[in-house]
């Protein structure tokens, strides 16, 4: 084999696996999905995520390395977020095959669905039912992160209000409940809250970020 094509492809593939050493982590996955909803200062990362500060920027400075993360400055705040469209794009397909491919993620999810016991949605059903004006599309995430972007008619509870004001939600819509996703589960932990009180309750285990970024099948 001549050597210089050699060189070349040996070199091409050491690049890349720079990208699965930011991906070869847990924490490090889960703060990549949280970065698809919006850009997040360290501490908002740390605190979605329930790490500490400093284990935090250990992994977000791996994340920098891949090139998979990049930095702003917002004031005093240094804000992360995903490179481009396409990081976003590769975790959602990530997850995609995971859910294709392994029997366990299946099966995780699927006890988690009969443990909770809430109607599901898809993302398709969702978006078409949000126009209609008996059903309300509850977004469940912080703030910051609705105002970044939203699923199409969606209303923001934010879950850190969601207990104390849960009770004011009108009884007359159908309440289709979510989050960040599949990998979150507050959709379903929120769309049991409400069934328990007598709302028409379903639960949309798919985000923004897939609506926004992903070509699902089932829309």
């Amino acid at each position: 084999m001549n050597a210089k094509m050699t060189d070349y492809k040996n070199s091409l593939y050491k690049e890349l696996s720079r990208l699965t050493k930011g991906l070869g982590s847990e924490k490090r996955l889960e703060i990549l999905n949280l970065l698809t909803q919006g850009p997040k200062p360290v501490e908002g990362i740390a605190l979605a995520t329930g790490l500490s500060v400093a284990n935090t920027s250990r992994h977000l400075q791996v994340l920098k390395e891949s090139n998979l993360v990049v930095t702003s400055r917002q004031g005093n705040f240094i804000r992360y977020s995903l490179a481009s469209a396409k990081v976003a794009q590769l975790i959602l397909l990530l997850f995609d095959v995971g859910e294709e491919q392994l029997a366990e993620v299946r099966a995780i999810e699927a006890e988690y669905d009969r443990e909770i016991g809430v109607s599901q949605i898809s993302l398709q059903e969702a978006v078409e039912l949000s126009e209609q004006p008996d059903v309300l599309l509850l977004d469940l995430r912080p703030v910051e992160e609705f105002e970044a972007g939203h699923l199409p008619h969606a209303v923001n509870l934010p879950m850190a209000d969601f207990h104390q004001k849960k009770t004011q939600l009108p009884k007359d819509r159908t309440i289709i409940v979510y989050c960040r996703g599949r990998q979150c589960g507050y959709a379903n932990v929120a769309a049991q809250d409400l069934q328990s009180l007598g709302y028409p309750t379903f639960s949309l285990n798919r985000s923004f970020a897939d609506w926004k970024w992903g070509k699902r099948e089932e829309f």
